[in-house]
């Protein structure tokens, strides 16, 4: 059985970790990070500081019950960075990429930023599977807790992936590809941001 449960501070080295195995062989993560030594220690830097900074408080982070798989939620309103919290952030992007490639990567992720729609809606940050435990059905249960809250409250849902093989994953549920930036500053890779409409209720 697939149990899931909302996670707290507690688990955010673990639901990190498990993340930072999941993404393993992300493009936009390997590009990020690029030639540096210790990518998963890196990227599992950048998931616990966008756990505790960007997903927790807004309590939409739901974790398996032995941290099989991730969700991170940004209800409507919440998605966007201001001033202060990207600040705040960009130690913590110096320490996962090299300085001299910070300023490229901060405007590769303020493009694809833009590929928001206007209107309000849920943006699922990150969905992660260890990959122990990819195949076996996780990402519904992950998925399905907060689209049907969606569904609920009539909001659409949005998502941005690198990795093409996830595509068929999310038209699955729903999704479907609306833009694509396939020429982000500094050769980094094509993403593809998708929406789902809200379904009706039965």
């Amino acid at each position: 059985m697939h149990s899931i449960r909302l996670a707290s501070y507690a688990d955010v080295p673990a639901i990190a970790a498990t993340l930072a195995r999941a993404f393993d062989q992300d493009p936009l993560m390997r590009w990020v990070v690029g030639d540096l030594p210790d990518f998963t220690g890196r990227i599992e830097h950048l998931f616990a500081t966008q756990l505790r900074q960007l997903a927790m408080p807004g309590g939409l982070v739901w974790c398996g019950k032995r941290y099989e798989g991730a969700c991170l939620w940004s209800a409507p309103g919440q998605w966007h960075l201001g001033i202060l919290k990207q600040l705040r952030l960009l130690p913590h992007v110096w320490h996962i990429t090299h300085w001299s490639r910070l300023i490229t990567v901060l405007r590769a992720i303020d493009q694809i930023q833009h590929g928001h729609p206007d209107t309000p809606h849920y943006y699922l940050q990150v969905l992660g599977v260890d990959p122990a435990h990819q195949g076996k059905g996780w990402a519904r249960p992950l998925l399905d807790i907060v689209l049907e809250q969606a569904d609920r409250e009539n909001m659409p849902a949005y998502l941005e992936t690198a990795n093409p093989d996830t595509l068929s994953l999310y038209r699955r549920f729903g999704f479907e590809v609306t833009r694509v930036f396939d020429q982000l500053p500094g050769g980094a890779p094509p993403v593809w941001c998708m929406l789902r409409p809200p379904r009706p209720q039965l």
